[in-house]
């Protein structure tokens, strides 16, 4: 089937990495994935062209105008289904999926919308959400978000775990490990809380001689958690890797993964370091949660609180002679739930529903065109 997948943009980041393995997954079982983005085609999209994707940007300086360009492509592309990935691509994106004939409709929400809700946008997901035949959340946690939200669309919503890509290189990593080594993968922005993550580490390392600190990642925080880490006295044993094209080597070499965010959907990073079978202490957040009771390789702790997370992180470098079952116990926990096959056939599976239901009813793509009008 020919499926298209709307973004904002494909820049770097969870949602952006999922949309590229779906595309790649899709495409050698036989489908033709491509992705159409809003905004900017960016980092990972250039990476998909070069793989031989087609990758279309449709930015207008008018929501009008993005609704009537993406009209356009789907009346001339044809393709079978219309995955939007996010609240922006399914308000511009849906309606003129659902006019132009887009047989299967769906969104996925990639993250958790905390209260209070913003009462204008969530009012257009729930119109947009009208003309989608599945809106999918990626943990039971973003699911229950989504039921609560004002206006949802509540026989629609389902739950579709992330699937995490395997983590099979090994390859080397660009400095030598010394001693305990945790790893923080992620983009060093206020959500991803990594300034928790740097007290914490200082505290555990008063415990732990010779514990090193891995941040793999690029963003706006970048030089203010270096200057955190010289103020707490840690700097020699934090390493700031920035964006690297291949993590893999980071999660084999490791010794624990470490995630201190206050918002979470359910983290890529996450699943990758269960695949390559890494211990985690992270924090009680989104889906997060959920992984930490379907395994006992991941610890959580309250968000925030980076006392707990130091103990936490302490206890583990304690008990690291144990690691051996705890590292088994990840990578089944990843085999069993979060693979990326299974969220990809749990996405065919929701595309076909859409096709078996359609063949009866009509009725919201002809809502659709009224609302759409003369687009």
């Amino acid at each position: 089937m020919r499926i298209v997948h709307i973004v904002d943009s494909m820049e770097i980041g969870g949602a952006e990495t999922i949309i590229a393995l779906l595309c790649r997954l899709q495409r050698t079982q036989g489908h033709r994935p491509s992705v159409y983005c809003l905004y900017e085609i960016g980092a990972v999209g250039k990476r998909l062209e070069a793989e031989g994707f087609e990758v279309t940007l449709h930015f207008r300086s008018t929501v009008t105008g993005l609704m009537g360009s993406l009209y356009r492509a789907f009346k001339m592309s044809k393709p079978d289904v219309a995955h939007c990935h996010n609240a922006t691509a399914a308000i511009i994106g849906a309606i003129p999926a659902r006019v132009a004939g887009v047989k299967s409709v769906v969104v996925t929400r990639h993250g958790l919308v905390a209260p209070p809700y913003s009462l204008r946008r969530e009012l257009k997901f729930a119109i947009a959400s009208r003309f989608c035949d599945w809106v999918i959340a990626v943990c039971e946690e973003a699911r229950l978000n989504l039921l609560a939200a004002p206006f949802a669309s509540r026989n629609k919503i389902v739950r579709v775990y992330n699937g995490g890509n395997l983590v099979t290189t090994n390859g080397t990593i660009p400095a030598p490990k010394i001693g305990f080594t945790l790893l923080n993968v992620g983009r060093l922005s206020p959500p991803k809380d990594q300034e928790s993550l740097l007290r914490a580490f200082a505290i555990a390392k008063g415990s732990v001689p010779g514990l090193q600190l891995w941040i793999v990642g690029d963003g706006p925080l970048r030089p203010k958690l270096q200057e955190l880490a010289r103020d707490l006295g840690v700097d020699a044993a934090t390493r700031f890797f920035g964006e690297q094209a291949d993590v893999g080597p980071f999660y084999r070499a490791a010794d624990l993964f470490v995630m201190s965010s206050v918002s979470e959907g359910l983290p890529m990073s996450l699943l990758e370091s269960m695949s390559a079978g890494l211990p985690s202490v992270v924090t009680d957040v989104g889906g997060m949660r959920e992984v930490s009771h379907l395994t006992e390789s991941v610890m959580s702790v309250p968000a925030s609180d980076y006392r707990a997370l130091g103990n936490a992180i302490r206890m583990a470098a304690e008990n690291r002679f144990g690691f051996a079952q705890l590292r088994r116990s990840a990578h089944q926990c990843y085999e069993q739930n979060f693979t990326l096959e299974r969220m990809a056939s749990h996405y065919i599976r929701l595309y076909d529903r859409s096709f078996d239901y359609h063949q009866s009813s009509l009725s919201p793509r002809d809502d659709a065109k009224h609302l759409l009008g003369s687009l």
